[in-house]
């Protein structure tokens, strides 16, 4: 079984811990204790690999960057959310993944964009181009979804991550 790190990142509101929730359970659950910091943990076959799943859900706000920089170092990917409907969690990405580069201190580094609540279209803020422009800009890879009405989109999501974390690392993946 291969051992894999994710740490999910994003501002408050954007869907962090529903879309874990959503992997681990398949199951969608509207509001959370956003002051906790939880490790999801779950065994899937990814690429005909099973591999051991850690998820790291932080509370940003309330994580110092010394701390944030320790769930960097601690995990093999990301997944950098935002929510299509707050402008605001869309700008703070860039910040994230220049702390992420800067902290593992690698050319590859394996991260999603994952652009949430696209059933909430009505009150889109940030459209699906300029997404996927910022996901070239940060050289990652990008999806839309909602996490609250298909689990599937989650689900291809952490297994893109995955597989892109397999062809980085060691060939026993």
């Amino acid at each position: 079984m291969v051992p894999v790190k994710l740490l999910i990142l994003g501002a408050q509101n954007t869907g962090k811990t529903a879309l874990c929730v959503r992997f681990i359970t398949k199951r969608f659950i509207g509001e959370y204790d956003h002051k906790k910091e939880v490790t999801y943990r779950c065994s899937r076959v990814v690429d005909q690999e099973a591999v051991d799943l850690e998820i790291l859900d932080i509370a940003c706000k309330e994580s110092s960057v010394a701390s944030l920089e320790s769930s960097i170092r601690w995990a093999d990917g990301f997944l950098l959310l935002y929510s299509i409907t707050q402008r605001l969690s869309f700008l703070e990405v860039p910040r994230l993944k220049e702390l992420i580069d800067q902290t593992k201190q690698s050319l590859v580094v394996p991260t999603v964009l994952v652009a949430n609540k696209d059933d909430l279209e009505i009150g889109r803020e940030v459209t699906t181009e300029e997404g996927q422009r910022l996901a070239t800009d940060l050289r990652c890879s990008f999806r839309e979804l909602s996490v609250a009405e298909v689990g599937l989109g989650v689900e291809a999501a952490v297994f893109q991550l995955i597989s892109a974390l397999c062809l980085t690392a060691a060939p026993t993946c």
